[in-house]
């Protein structure tokens, strides 16, 4: 066959998404601190965009002021009107209406949730705070101290090679070789690294996990106790859990080993945890997105929006559109930016709207949990949620990914609620795996530590409950819950 051209017509269906569109669907997917990102970004980038301070007081705004909407909305008219009354070169701006109530955020159609009044806020002074860093902190100490010159300027230096944890950086190995390229002498950097390990924190500057731990104990007077014992000379046989084993070998009692392994336990193994920049680490906690609680007898959902900024459109633009006189290139930069900030708390209210709604259908699916506890948590899908509020099952993952909610039961992710199901002995209905792994979780906290349960003996334990379970899936949950096996939970005594 020779090699020709010819025409083919072929009809296809394919989805597009636009970038506004892209940029909704991740949206959704923000968590609360994403959005306040999300929306401060706005503000700065959309000057037709402002925040609404909560103090503000209802005054009738004169030229150049922003506008606040209050009772008087019906005397704001659609920039429509105003549009066919001026010719307009360009046919975006013909055609374009803006609804100036839906484009705030404080109107009766697009409202948030109520926020907290300005008197249980903190003050604005409180707030000009700025954490202070292991450096910082070590550095102010050392200058109230009387050292000399040479000591002084050691300790500087030694303090600027101090890992996150408070620990000198390199280790003894490094240790050795700072002091061999040091232009100090090695009596000056030993003795600037003792004052050192003197501060507050306690232990900071220490070489090891053994030399940190011993500095504290000498802190607390502890140096003949069995405690200073263990750490110097038997550190690796802490984590041991024959205890027989370990007091026959430190030549103390298995009680007196219990109240030495007590008092290490109340060390601080990283003395500049409280100054670690991973906010995480310095501070595990986490902002809930959602609020869940009985009040009257009744749950609620409420939204945590504390700190949220309130939008609302600038009156300065809004009047400038109405009253005419733009060019060209003028008047459509403000439609553009004006359909930007429509189109945002738009997005907005739609994301508050479906996180309500699916926070809503998890209590009404989980109304046991939040009744009676974790042990009560049932089966459940994204595919119930979504069927459940008429959306997708994507929308729902969206919605329940990197969001939390506090609730009685304590913080959760959106996605704990979302578990497994597995199937029960007859008669006894199925029941989800979180509900499981919380009964093994149980069970292992009340065993006899000398006689641990086996996966084989919590399998027989979960069936005789009415919950038909495998050994593997035993070990998998034991393993999600980072709990060891029987042989490592054993304790000799």
């Amino acid at each position: 066959m020779f090699p020709s051209l010819q025409h083919n017509l072929k009809i296809t269906t394919q989805l597009r998404m636009t970038p506004q569109l892209q940029q909704a669907v991740k949206l959704l997917q923000y968590n609360r601190a994403e959005l306040v990102e999300f929306i401060n970004s706005e503000i700065l980038e959309n000057p037709t965009l402002e925040e609404k301070p909560l103090d503000e007081s209802s005054v009738e705004p004169v030229e150049g002021q922003t506008y606040t909407q209050n009772g008087d909305a019906q005397s704001l008219h659609s920039a429509t009107a105003q549009s066919a009354e001026q010719p307009s070169d360009s046919e975006a701006v013909q055609s374009t209406q803006i609804d100036w109530n839906r484009v705030d955020l404080n109107d009766t159609t697009h409202r948030f949730q109520g926020v907290r009044p300005a008197d249980d806020l903190p003050g604005y002074d409180q707030t000009l705070s700025r954490t202070e860093t292991l450096t910082e902190h070590l550095v102010w100490q050392l200058r109230m101290l009387r050292l000399d010159d040479q000591v002084l300027k050691a300790a500087f230096e030694l303090v600027h090679n101090l890992d996150e944890k408070g620990w000198f950086s390199e280790g003894v190995d490094g240790w050795n070789q700072f002091v061999a390229q040091s232009d100090y002498d090695a009596s000056v950097l030993e003795q600037a690294r003792h004052e050192l390990l003197e501060l507050d924190p306690v232990g900071v500057g220490a070489l090891d996990l053994k030399e940190c731990l011993s500095v504290q104990l000498r802190s607390l007077n502890l140096e003949n106790s069995h405690a200073y014992t263990l750490v110097n000379e038997h550190l690796e046989l802490l984590g041991s859990l024959d205890l027989r084993h370990v007091a026959k070998s430190v030549g103390i009692s298995v009680e007196e080993l219990d109240e030495a392994k007590a008092a290490i336990s109340a060390l601080e193994p990283r003395p500049g945890r409280a100054f670690m920049s991973d906010d995480l680490e310095r501070n595990p906690f986490v902002t809930p997105d959602v609020r869940i609680y009985k009040e009257a007898d009744e749950w609620v959902v409420h939204l945590n929006e504390d700190g949220m900024p309130r939008l609302r459109v600038s009156r300065f633009y809004q009047k400038a559109y109405e009253q005419g006189g733009l060019t060209k290139e003028e008047r459509e930069y403000v439609v553009e930016r004006l359909r930007r900030a429509e189109w945002v708390t738009k997005c907005i209210f739609q994301r508050q709207t479906t996180i309500r709604r699916v926070c809503e259908s998890i209590l009404r699916f989980q109304n046991e949990f939040f009744e009676r506890g974790a042990k009560h948590l049932k089966p459940l899908v994204l595919r119930d949620v979504a069927e459940d509020i008429g959306a997708h099952e994507s929308t729902v993952s969206r919605v329940t990914s990197n969001k939390y909610a506090e609730t009685p039961q304590g913080l959760l992710p959106l996605k704990y609620f979302f578990s497994a199901r597995l199937a029960g002995s007859s008669g006894s209905g199925d029941v989800s795996a979180e509900a499981v792994r919380q009964r093994i979780s149980g069970m292992i906290k009340t065993e006899d530590v000398s006689k641990p349960f086996s996966d084989a003996q919590i399998v027989k334990l979960l069936k005789s409950e009415g919950i038909e379970i495998a050994r593997r899936t035993v070990a998998k949950y034991r393993e999600q819950l980072l709990i060891p096996a029987a042989g490592k939970r054993r304790i000799r005594r």
